[in-house]
């Protein structure tokens, strides 16, 4: 045994520890012994909302988050134009469905424009490979579903067993994409067929979706009402009031210039979809245009790290909803940049922003959240987000592009001008 080993347990053992806090973090959770002992209640309370206020929907143990953040937010003005109750709920399931459907043909089309360049052994073959289909996506990825294939009432086409637990279905879909993928380099592949037994396997676990339908349903007064004979496609276009082209994908990246539009490599769902893109501002200008949103009864959809100092429980994601590093002695040193930097951070998780409260001198300290996890907690399922916690957090908003000045809008008509590579942490929310 070498002499840095016999000296370095001495040195530190003479160092006076609290024994008291040692034994209560030996028996409890980190998360439990640093909670702070004082009322949340205010927590909850907000001087501007958005109206109306939806029941929070369950997105249950699969990673469709984005899916549900963004008929979540396209909810609110359809439930508004109908007269519909806070219940109202479009089917995740349906758009669900055509992301799998999609995404199988776009991994396949990807795969295939790829493997004459790329042996299958490079970094990018086998990033592709290791995980071929997940349930995560981006925004443009939802509105390339809904341009092309609608939505419904979830009444219509509700979930199913394998839609709210999915691991099940990715199985089976990630074993064909492989055999797929090795046909496809012994040139014994058929896109056809392929795309066929695709659907064939997503009407087992899914359902069939519908073509068309009739709507029946009760207004917020409770009288009956049908609409016959509807599409999809014509039912999003007729009966929504809000057109998703509208809406402008922004970023907070302080890896990269600001005032720049970026992209990532082979992230996307539908083929002929458009790419995802991402038009990169400062973190004051992203706050100011969430701030217009809620002014303007408009929720916003975002994405952000949700597991940093989030207490489940209570609902709440704050940056001091625990006393870690006072309680452990330490500091934690790594500033917004550096923490993607080094893989501490990305985004995970997609919900709503829905409102936010100003203190006496009219500084928003903290903002309300529509979040899919389901109605439990002391808020009914939304969730809290102090203002300090979405500025070190938050990586992506959605708004409609009429909050723009007229610079960010000839910005956002401008083509990209770097794209990331395909494992780069701005492409995470769509690997989940």
């Amino acid at each position: 045994m070498s002499q840095l080993h016999v000296l370095l347990p001495n040195k530190y053992n003479k160092k006076e520890m609290d024994t008291r806090k040692n034994l209560s973090l030996h028996n409890n959770l980190l998360s439990q012994v640093s909670l702070p002992n004082k009322s949340l209640d205010s927590m909850y309370l907000f001087n501007k909302q958005v109206k109306p206020r939806g029941t929070v929907t369950n997105q249950h143990s699969s990673g469709r988050c984005w899916l549900f953040a963004g008929l979540n937010m396209m909810r609110h003005s359809f439930v508004q134009k109908h007269n519909l109750p806070s219940t109202f709920e479009f089917s995740q399931n349906y758009m669900f469905f055509w992301d799998k459907f999609e995404r199988v043909n776009y991994f396949i089309h990807l795969y295939q424009t790829t493997k004459d360049k790329e042996e299958l052994d490079s970094r990018l073959t086998q990033f592709l490979l290791k995980e071929p289909l997940g349930d995560g996506g981006q925004w443009q990825m939802f509105v390339n579903l809904v341009e092309k294939y609608g939505v419904v009432p979830k009444s219509v086409y509700p979930d199913t067993t394998h839609s709210k637990n999915s691991a099940g279905l990715n199985m089976v879909l990630t074993k064909k994409l492989r055999e797929y993928c090795r046909n496809i380099r012994l040139n014994d592949f058929n896109l056809e067929r392929a795309l066929e037994e695709t659907y064939e396997l997503l009407v087992q676990f899914l359902g069939k979706p519908p073509n068309e339908f009739n709507w029946e349903y009760k207004d917020k007064d409770g009288r009956y009402r049908v609409v016959y004979d509807c599409h999809p496609l014509t039912f999003y276009q007729d009966k929504v009031p809000i057109s998703l082209s509208d809406y402008v994908s922004i970023t907070n990246d302080p890896r990269n210039s600001y005032n720049q539009n970026y992209g990532v490599k082979h992230l996307g769902n539908v083929v002929e979809g458009k790419e995802v893109k991402y038009m990169n501002l400062n973190m004051e200008r992203v706050h100011e245009l969430v701030k217009k949103s809620i002014d303007s009864n408009e929720p916003v959809w975002f994405g952000s790290d949700v597991g940093q100092f989030l207490h489940s429980k209570s609902n709440i994601m704050d940056k001091h909803v625990f006393d870690m590093e006072s309680y452990l002695g330490i500091s934690f040193g790594l500033n917004k940049r550096e923490r993607i930097d080094y893989g501490e951070s990305l985004m995970t998780h997609a919900m709503v922003i829905s409102g936010y409260n100003e203190d006496r001198y009219g500084k928003i300290n903290r903002w309300d959240i529509e979040n899919s996890w389901g109605s439990k907690g002391p808020n009914a399922g939304y969730y809290t987000m102090s203002d300090e916690w979405m500025k070190e957090y938050v990586y992506q908003i959605v708004v409609h592009k009429n909050h723009l000045n007229d610079a960010e809008k000839k910005l956002w008509d401008e083509p990209i001008s770097k794209r990331f590579p395909p494992w780069d942490p701005m492409g995470a929310l769509a690997k989940l």
